[in-house]
């Protein structure tokens, strides 16, 4: 997904930033204070007490708080271009992934609340795409190199590189009561590599065009279930411990994001034509497509208790959208 932002970020036009609050049956615009020279904003993260969201964009890192998304302050980064970020299962750090095409790709680790940086991860040749937790002391990156690095956080080195990918990886998945680690590429692939060894158990290739992000469906009962989305205009759904393809919807926009409902009970996908579909996973029907931004939805992100959406857009636009309990 960094890839592709990188080359919108260079082709869209600009317009003046506004946010919104809709409800999946009205909506209301309200509009903020930045300027047309926003950059896209290309990640979102929910603080994991659901009071603070982290937003970031060419133009840094910054912390809103919520729901009314006012600016509470900036977190000094040294990455130019961010692509991704998560916080530890702990809630007690944030990390940071991106980097200088062609150049170089790092991670940044922040300590939690207090924002101060801890530590960085450099050992990519391209921009990192994507940034994944193991466990509180372990992550791992996804770059443009086509490489996965695995790093112990505590002594700031690699423990593990995988290599498989024959082109950027775009977005990382671990399945930890599976010893599983889920990758994306733009190779049209997804894998499934075993974390323990750092091998390849099996390819899932079912997608003819590239692949920008994973989902993981929240914990239920059944199979680990994963979304995908690619630039053949699909969502896939996967469960991956089994290497199957259970079903796909068609859409008539490429998807750019993907992120479950709390409940699981459906799957919200950000869209090139600014629009959120909410996708039923057992019958893959597009139950609502709600409007959201203007022009490409970059981000996607769900709240952690208010179960509300929160979308980012070109030019610094922000959405947010409440999801009605009747349709959960």
């Amino acid at each position: 997904m960094g890839l592709l932002q990188n080359l919108a970020y260079s082709m869209v036009p600009w317009q003046f930033a506004w946010t919104g609050l809709v409800s999946c049956a009205c909506l209301v615009l309200l509009p903020v204070t930045s300027g047309a020279a926003d950059p896209p904003v290309t990640a979102i993260a929910f603080a994991p007490d659901g009071e603070s969201v982290v937003l970031a964009s060419q133009a840094g890192l910054s912390v809103h708080d919520w729901p009314d998304l006012n600016t509470v302050r900036q977190l000094s980064t040294t990455i130019v271009n961010i692509h991704d970020m998560e916080f530890s299962p702990d809630g007690g750090s944030l990390a940071v992934a991106g980097g200088t095409p062609a150049e170089s790709g790092k991670a940044q680790i922040f300590a939690w609340p207090d924002g101060t940086s801890s530590c960085e991860l450099q050992g990519h040749d391209d921009s990192v795409l994507a940034i994944a937790w193991k466990d509180d002391s372990s992550i791992a990156t996804a770059s443009l190199d086509h490489d996965i690095v695995v790093w112990d956080v505590t002594t700031r080195q690699p423990s593990e590189r995988l290599k498989g990918h024959s082109r950027g990886v775009s977005d990382l998945c671990f399945l930890n009561g599976y010893d599983l680690l889920v990758s994306s590429g733009l190779d049209q692939n997804l894998r499934v590599w075993k974390t323990e060894s750092g091998k390849v158990i099996r390819t899932l290739n079912n997608h003819t065009k590239e692949v920008y992000g994973l989902a993981l469906r929240p914990a239920t009962l059944g199979i680990p279930m994963i979304a995908s989305v690619s630039n053949d205009r699909t969502v896939r759904l996967w469960q991956p411990t089994i290497g199957r393809m259970v079903r796909f919807a068609q859409l008539n926009a490429i998807p750019l994001a993907a992120a479950w409902l709390a409940d699981g009970s459906q799957v919200a996908v950000a869209a090139t034509d600014g629009y959120v579909r909410l996708i039923d996973p057992d019958t893959v029907e597009v139950l609502e497509t709600i409007p959201a931004v203007s022009g490409w939805a970059y981000s996607l992100a769900v709240h952690p208790g208010d179960g509300s959406l929160l979308v980012g857009g070109r030019s610094g636009q922000l959405k947010r959208i409440i999801i009605e309990s009747s349709r959960r």
